[in-house]
C-alpha cells in the first residue's frame, strides 16, 4: 500500500516553509515584501521545484517586476535553503506567479453578483 504522504510531499512542504521564511525575512527588496508562497511542486526525480507565489497587489507591472526580482534571487534562495535543510541534493528553483487567488476572487465576485441579482 503506497504512503499517503510521500517523499515528494514532505520535501515540498519543507521547501514551502523555508521559501516563505526567506521571502519574508531575508530578501530586502520592497517589491517582494508582500509575497506569499502558495504552493511548491517538486518533480518526481527531485531535481526541480516550482515555487508558486502570489502578491497582495496584483497590478501586472508590479507583479512582473517582483517576478524578475525573484528570478534573480533564485540562486540566493536555493543556497540559503540548502544550508538550512539537510538534503543530499537541493532542487533547482523556479518561481511562478500563482494567479489562482486573483481568478478565485473574480469568480467569487461574479457569483455574489449573480446571487444578488437573482433575489431581486
Amino acid at each position: 500500500m503506497p504512503k499517503s504522504y510521500g517523499r515528494n510531499e514532505r520535501i515540498a512542504a519543507s521547501l514551502r516553509r523555508e521559501a516563505a521564511r526567506i521571502l519574508s525575512t531575508e530578501i530586502k527588496d520592497p517589491r517582494v515584501s508582500l509575497a506569499t508562497v502558495t504552493e511548491v511542486n517538486v518533480a518526481p526525480d527531485l531535481r526541480n521545484a516550482t515555487i508558486f507565489v502570489s502578491f497582495i497587489d496584483d497590478d501586472e507591472t508590479k507583479v512582473k517586476e517582483a517576478m524578475q526580482v525573484l528570478d534573480k534571487a533564485s540562486g540566493f534562495v536555493r543556497s540559503t535553503m540548502a544550508s538550512r535543510l539537510k538534503m543530499r541534493y537541493m532542487p533547482n528553483i523556479k518561481f511562478e506567479f500563482d494567479s489562482l487567488v486573483k481568478e478565485s476572487m473574480k469568480l467569487d465576485a461574479l457569483i455574489a453578483k449573480g446571487l444578488g441579482s437573482s433575489d431581486e
